[in-house]
């Protein structure tokens, strides 16, 4: 099997999702974007579950890239953790906010694609601790581990109560300072 053109079809099917919802879309609509015939994308992928799962995985990957080539710009600690949960999550929330398309894939991603988001989520915790691991003194004791699976679950938390990107920047900067007391003397 071909692994570009399976990319292609996830990057595709991604640009679907976030243009029509998870719930409007069809396996037709998927093989007609990707420029395949219905069977074609059978052959790839098995259901409609499956292709979002992958482009879940998909999305992730791509913000995680991104964030790992930005983060050379970032000065502090604290400026990588922001830089890295501003594209994440901070940069496109209004857009899920105002979206009911992106507000459908998320809530979409729980239902449908559980596994895939946790995957993602456990991607960006990883890449989170690998900060923090080099600032072992800014932990307040708590390992980088663990500190970054408490950063990435309140983050998902605070996605559900704020009502602006900016809320929720400030909700991070609070729990940051709050957490990690001394990162900004790093």
């Amino acid at each position: 099997m071909d692994n570009t053109k399976k990319l292609e079809i996830v990057a595709t099917a991604l640009e679907v999702f976030f243009k029509y919802g998870y719930k409007r879309v069809a396996m037709n609509e998927i093989a007609e974007a990707a420029g395949i015939s219905r069977a074609g994308l059978y052959l790839y992928f098995k259901s409609k579950e499956e292709i979002f799962n992958a482009t879940i995985v998909h999305h992730g990957d791509n913000l995680i890239r991104e964030i790992e080539n930005g983060l050379l710009s970032q000065n502090t600690t604290e400026d990588k953790i922001l830089f890295a949960l501003e594209v994440w999550a901070i940069r496109n929330f209004d857009d899920s906010l105002h979206s009911p398309e992106h507000k459908e894939i998320t809530d979409s991603s729980y239902q449908f694609a559980r596994e895939a988001l946790n995957t993602s989520y456990g991607k960006l915790e990883a890449l989170l601790a690998d900060l923090l691991e080099m600032y072992p003194t800014a932990t307040s004791g708590i390992p980088p581990a663990r500190l970054a699976h408490l950063l990435t679950g309140a983050l998902r938390g605070f996605k559900t109560v704020a009502n602006s990107s900016n809320e929720l920047r400030h909700l991070i900067q609070d729990l940051l300072q709050i957490v990690l007391p001394d990162i900004r003397k790093t």
